[in-house]
């Protein structure tokens, strides 16, 4: 096997990533989950004492559940530590990788305070409080906790109901995570066969997919069949007034648009009315119905904290201000030019050939497409 030589040209700055958590901790760690990690040391090396969830995801083009989801992996291995009040992260601890005294499991449980760490304050949007919802631990439960579940006369009927909707036999690491959904996230069997029927039904089989969406039924309080219905109903309801917005009548949403549509409905919470807005708004800008574009005002709006149609017009009513006083600044502006320019061509009138326009040249523009040319 051939091999090579690395080297290093004009490194200007660096984030040093210990080699604990290089041979350790990197290679059973996902790739996104790696990169906030980094991130993090390299804020530490900055200095930077004071983050916020929203600027993570921005720079690191995540949304803040995904940054949230990473913090609490590494919380769990024991390489940092978090801090809420009131389900608000205010504060992020990072421990150093040397300190973990187990680095092939869950340490979080096991460690006393370290001796040396650094602590990162960690603000919330507008100082506003934010919510950080916390992703229930999925445990992973022995063959025969699983058997002893599965014995009971409700869950082997929703096992079975389960196997008809996926078209498959059941894995082990299936039964573990309907176990997950009845144990950990509290959902009674009638709530997760809905659970199944509705995924299967809008063309989800993963069992990933099933599962964050039980976790968003469960962060959301739907733990009784009617609110699972409920919630549904609002969600479907709001599909068919979208595609009317955009113009496009006569079919069935596809996946992807049904995907944008439960993100918006289910996700943001954002009601018919809201989203309706964004629709109109897009259609107003660019003439034509695009999913991504309104995905992004309505991004926007959420990261605004808006909730209401108020909240709308409040943000219109300010950035129409902030158009107002800049037009303003530019009026000035070009009217002193304007005089001065005047003046200048008062003086000079009684040169005849100023009775033609006179034109004007940016010399120095000139002389670089001179040299260019």
């Amino acid at each position: 096997m051939s091999s090579f030589k690395l080297q290093q040209e004009g490194f200007t700055s660096t984030t040093s990533v210990p080699n604990c958590f290089i041979e350790k901790y990197m290679p059973k760690a996902a790739g996104e989950f790696v990169k906030i990690y980094i991130y993090l040391l390299k804020c530490l090396e900055e200095n930077q004492s004071e983050l916020s969830l929203s600027r993570i995801a921005d720079s690191l083009e995540d949304s803040e559940k995904d940054i949230v989801r990473a913090l609490r992996y590494w919380e769990r291995k024991g390489l940092l530590k978090l801090v809420f009040e009131d389900k608000t992260l205010v504060s992020l601890q990072l421990i150093s990788a040397d300190e973990i005294r187990s680095g092939d499991g869950d340490a979080a449980s096991s460690l006393e305070e370290p001796s040396a760490s650094v602590q990162v304050q960690v603000q919330t949007r507008d100082s506003q409080t934010s919510d950080v919802p916390a992703e229930p631990k999925k445990k992973q439960y022995s063959p025969a906790e699983i058997e002893q579940f599965s014995g009971k006369e409700d869950v082997s009927q929703l096992i079975y109901i389960i196997q008809k909707y996926m078209g498959r036999a059941l894995t082990g690491t299936d039964l573990n995570t309907v176990f997950f959904f009845y144990d950990t996230l509290g959902l009674p069997t009638e709530v997760i066969e809905y659970l199944f029927e509705y995924c299967v039904s809008n063309g989800h089989k993963s069992i990933r997919y099933i599962e964050k969406t039980a976790i968003g039924w469960a962060e959301q309080g739907i733990t009784t069949l009617p609110a699972a219905k409920a919630l549904n109903t609002i969600y479907s309801s709001n599909c068919y007034p979208v595609l009317k917005a955009f113009g496009l009548t006569g079919r069935q949403p596809s996946k992807s648009e049904s995907d944008y549509v439960a993100k918006w409905s289910l996700s943001y919470g954002y009601s018919l009315e809201i989203i309706l807005e964004a629709c109109n708004r897009t259609m107003k800008a660019i003439h034509q119905p695009s999913f991504e574009y309104t995905d992004t005002i309505l991004n926007r709006w959420k990261a605004s904290n808006v909730v209401t149609m108020d909240d709308i017009r409040a943000l219109d009513a300010k950035r129409e201000d902030s158009i107002a006083r800049a037009e303003k600044i530019a009026g000035k502006k070009k009217g002193a030019g304007t005089e001065s320019n005047k003046a200048a061509s008062g003086r000079s009138s009684s040169n005849k050939f100023n009775t033609f326009d006179q034109r004007t040249y940016d010399y120095s523009t000139l002389e670089e497409k001179l040299f260019n040319t």
